[in-house]
């Protein structure tokens, strides 16, 4: 099904928006949720996320990620 009013929007899988939800809350520490490699990738692929330049695995919303939750409000 196509979904006309919305044309350009990326479709993700319900495990790859509750993640990116997850990594948008505010965390002190290391309680970040552990992303499944395939969930990463999704949301990689995306444009939702990324790795900061010099980070092993640390990973972060980006303003794309941030504009499609602000949508899912």
């Amino acid at each position: 099904m196509i979904d006309n009013d919305t044309p350009n929007e990326q479709t993700i899988s319900t495990s790859a928006i509750w993640a990116l939800e997850r990594l948008a809350e505010v965390r002190y520490g290391r309680d970040a949720p552990a992303l499944g490699w395939s969930v990463t990738r999704e949301l990689i692929s995306a444009g939702y996320v990324g790795y900061p330049s010099g980070a092993r695995s640390n990973i972060t919303i980006t303003a794309s990620g941030r504009a499609f939750l602000k949508s899912r409000k």
